[in-house]
């Protein structure tokens, strides 16, 4: 009984999945002027209020139980 209700739920949440990810945002969405730069291979990022910062680059860290 589990494994239909369980089945039964899994086909109609894959079936209303589907055809809600065919909705798309509208054109006033997608070009505005504050949207988020997703690009991999920016030098500088961005902040919320356009300053600019460069990236930091993390140190090596030693093993310190020598000591």
């Amino acid at each position: 009984m589990n494994t239909l209700i369980f089945g039964l739920l899994t086909i109609i949440s894959l079936f209303i999945f589907l055809k809600l990810g065919k909705i798309k945002a509208s054109t006033k969405q997608l070009n505005r002027e504050n949207r988020i730069k997703w690009t991999q291979n920016q030098t500088l990022n961005e902040n919320a209020d356009n300053s600019k910062t460069e990236e930091v680059k993390p140190s090596q860290i030693s093993d310190q139980s020598d000591k």
